[in-house]
C-alpha cells in the first residue's frame, strides 16, 4: 500500500516539476519579447509584468511542497543531527507535524481565499483571478501528501527499531 502511494507521490512530483519548468520557460518568453518589443517598437504588452508575477507565485508555492518532499525546506540541522537517534526520531515526527499543520492552513485558508475573492478580475487581462489564487490551496494539498508520506515512512521505522 505505502508503495503504491509512493509511486503516485513520485509521479505527482514529477509532473509538478514539469509543469514548474513550462511556467519559468513562459516567463523568460514573455520577459524576453517584452524587452524586445520595448527597445526595439517602443510597444510593450498590457500583460507583460502580471503574467510572469504570477507563474512566478505558483513556481514558488509548488516549489515550497518539492522542498517539503525532498527535505530541503528550512532547517536547523546541527543539533538535530547531533541527538541520539530516538529523540531525533521524535523531533522528526514533531517538527513535520508542525510543516502538516502549515499545509493544512494553507489548504483551509486558501479555499477560503479562493472563494472570497477568486471571482475579482486580473488588472490587466479578461480572466478572473481564481486559476492564481488556487496555487495556494494546491501548494497545501501536496504539503500535506508529502508529509504523511513522511510521517508513515517515520512511524514505520520508529516501531520496527522499538520491536
Amino acid at each position: 500500500m505505502l508503495s503504491l502511494f509512493d509511486r503516485f507521490l513520485d509521479a505527482l512530483s514529477a509532473a509538478t516539476r514539469w509543469v514548474m519548468l513550462v511556467m519559468a520557460a513562459c516567463i523568460f518568453v514573455i520577459v524576453l519579447f517584452t524587452v524586445f518589443t520595448r527597445y526595439l517598437f517602443n510597444y510593450v504588452v498590457h500583460w507583460s509584468e502580471e503574467v510572469p508575477r504570477y507563474l512566478l507565485v505558483w513556481i514558488g508555492f509548488l516549489g515550497a511542497a518539492l522542498a517539503v518532499r525532498q527535505k530541503e525546506h528550512i532547517g536547523f540541522d546541527y543539533i538535530y543531527k547531533k541527538l541520539p537517534d530516538l529523540p531525533r526520531r521524535v523531533l522528526g515526527l514533531m517538527l513535520n507535524l508542525g510543516i502538516f499543520i502549515i499545509g493544512l492552513i494553507m489548504l483551509v485558508y486558501g479555499i477560503d481565499f479562493v472563494r472570497q475573492f477568486g471571482g475579482d478580475w486580473m488588472e490587466s487581462i479578461p480572466y478572473k483571478n481564481y486559476w492564481f489564487y488556487v496555487s495556494l490551496p494546491i501548494s497545501g494539498i501536496l504539503i500535506i501528501l508529502y508529509v504523511i508520506r513522511e510521517e508513515v515512512k517515520l512511524l514505520i521505522d520508529l516501531f520496527n527499531r522499538k520491536g
